[in-house]
């Protein structure tokens, strides 16, 4: 599996993910079996951009799409069911603050 690095720039509160080691020569979002399988991935580590670009902000939202994507949404909370996927039967329960 690839090894992948969550980045947030505090000064424009842009997300992103970058492939920071292939699993293969090439491999990527768009190619790496272990994304495109549509199954749940644990939260990669996240670092405070520091020297790293904001690919939406610095570079113009001109990219590399296979090594990096912008992060629209994070959702936190767990699943009730029989498994962790969106196909999977279940209900999910969002943690909210009223």
């Amino acid at each position: 599996m690839c090894l992948v690095t969550h980045y947030r720039d505090f000064h424009c509160g842009h997300r992103w993910a970058t492939i920071a080691m292939p699993c293969y020569p090439g491999m990527g979002f768009d190619t790496c079996p272990e994304f495109v399988d549509g199954q749940v991935k644990p939260l990669p580590p996240r670092l405070v951009a520091q020297g790293e670009r904001c690919p939406k902000c610095d570079l113009g939202n001109n990219y590399d799409r296979n090594m990096t994507r912008m992060v629209t949404k994070i959702r936190y909370g767990f699943r009730w069911g029989l498994g962790p996927n969106a196909t999977d039967p279940g209900c999910d329960i969002a943690c909210c603050v009223m």
